[in-house]
């Protein structure tokens, strides 16, 4: 994969020239297939110990249940932390995921999973980070949670869609989901508080019920129209490694992205867990990310 060299402003990356190439062809595929056996035997991340961090009650998906989920396998500038995200394929070169995860993240030693469902196990494809962008209101809360936790990230090269990696539908702007909808979240991240999902660390599943921002406002005050409620029941939540990943809703026409992962009790409170709400932004993902009209291509 050729990587693009940093920029010094750590929340909106911008693209780079390309460098000569100074590898023959067979230099740089062996380096991408040296990358993947790398990432298989070493899925927890890149380059050292990873700060591991799926979902709290959830149950192993079936592959292919949702082809727009990412794994972003990430590092930061120092070289020094590793940790795990999610994301949802919203273009053909384009992700969706939380702020959060990406404060001062060295791309080029980052990359994108897409077509991931066992972690242990090859995935459809490993792609680099060509560019990110934040939300410039992204603020942490001294709660602990996050207002405007939003990004979107550019890949150096276009996701190759199949039937295990698709597109997902966005909202139409300023839409909220019915509380009647079936909504999931899916990832890869802790099964408790502090325990890493094991195994072959298969892609968990959660149905989740949203929760009126009136009646979550008693128990999160510091919620705002950007954002979203879900859950509420113990035991049953996102957690570390979930974040930036998708909660989709299905009224009966088709899986919308609704939300993104956005913070959590790890399921032990009965607190809701909180969504950045997708239609409240999609300014943001006009003017940053791809167009509107291909960012809600529908599946």
């Amino acid at each position: 994969m050729r990587r693009r060299a940093d920029s010094a402003d750590k929340s909106c990356i911008k693209l780079q020239p390309a460098e000569p190439e100074l590898h023959s062809i067979a230099a740089m595929a062996f380096a991408e297939l040296l990358t993947v056996l790398v990432l298989i035997h070493n899925p927890g991340g890149l380059l050292g110990a990873e700060v591991k961090s799926a979902i709290i009650g959830g149950t192993n998906a079936q592959r292919n249940d949702w082809p727009w989920i990412t794994h972003l396998n990430l590092t930061d500038l120092d070289e020094q932390n590793h940790w795990r995200c999610g994301g949802s394929i919203i273009h053909e070169q384009w992700v969706l995921t939380s702020a959060s995860c990406l404060k001062k993240v060295k791309k080029n030693k980052s990359m994108v999973v897409v077509g991931a469902y066992q972690l242990k196990k090859a995935a459809v494809d490993y792609i680099g980070i060509e560019n990110y962008m934040i939300h410039p209101k992204f603020k942490a809360l001294s709660s602990g949670g996050y207002v405007n936790d939003i990004a979107v990230v550019k890949l150096e090269v276009p996701i190759p869609t199949s039937e295990q990696v698709k597109v997902v539908s966005l909202p139409e702007a300023k839409d909220t989901p019915s509380l009647k909808s079936k909504c999931w979240i899916a990832g890869w991240g802790n099964i408790q508080k502090d325990k890493p999902l094991p195994g072959q660390e298969t892609l968990q599943q959660l149905k989740i019920p949203l929760v009126s921002n009136d009646v979550c406002k008693t128990k999160r005050p510091e919620l705002t129209v950007g954002m979203l409620c879900a859950g509420g029941e113990a035991g049953e939540d996102a957690c570390k490694g979930d974040y930036g990943g998708p909660l989709v809703c299905n009224d009966g026409d088709g899986y919308v992205q609704v939300g993104i992962i956005s913070y959590s009790d790890c399921g032990g409170s009965e607190r809701p867990g909180v969504y950045t709400k997708v239609s409240e932004h999609l300014d943001f993902i006009a003017m940053y990310g791809p167009p509107p009209k291909e960012a809600a291509a529908e599946m």
